[in-house]
């Protein structure tokens, strides 16, 4: 019987996570994509301006400052404190909407979330794995998630968030 082999694998508790998770995403479409309280907006901004100015002009290192010397000469503040993958795939996000600001953050933004849900899937997964129990899975997925960090800070723009949290939650299910 199909359905029951459904139950057996998981697959009502990952069903209920992926519903779970659709709420981020509907609730965060219209949260104030543009203007967020607090460090959202000068987080989201530097690594918007860093992943926007990588090219290979500069080394790939993305700037997110410019001023002229005394000489008259531009000068760029390099930042490069981490990684070059999370800045790329930031970018990735910002290149289908060229001179339109909103709509790049709402892209940046609704990849951070995306990354949250996968990490969180990829954390109900190894859990189930390591428990053999889908129903604990989901429970500490879910206790896990709705916590104030990954809540917060889960659209904010930066590649110390979401996409390290995937990273390393993929990691670790590849050891599990």
């Amino acid at each position: 019987m199909p359905s029951s082999r459904f139950a057996h694998a998981g697959g009502w508790s990952l069903l209920l996570l992926l519903l779970a998770l659709a709420t981020m995403f509907v609730s965060g479409h219209d949260r104030g994509f543009f203007h967020r309280p607090g460090e959202h907006n000068a987080v989201t901004a530097n690594h918007l301006a860093v992943a926007a100015n990588l090219s290979p002009e500069h080394g790939f290192l993305g700037f997110y400052r410019q001023h002229l010397n005394e000489d008259g000469e531009r000068v760029y503040e390099v930042y490069n404190r981490f990684p070059l993958g999370g800045h790329l795939l930031i970018k990735a996000a910002l290149l289908p909407f060229p001179g339109d600001l909103s709509a790049q953050i709402r892209a940046a933004r609704m990849l951070m979330l995306a990354l949250l849900a996968a990490a969180a899937v990829t954390a109900f997964l190894s859990l189930r794995r390591l428990t053999s129990s889908s129903s604990v899975a989901l429970t500490a997925t879910l206790l896990s998630f709705a916590s104030f960090f990954p809540m917060c800070y889960g659209d904010m723009v930066a590649p110390e968030g979401s996409i390290d949290l995937f990273a390393v939650l993929l990691t670790f299910h590849g050891m599990v």
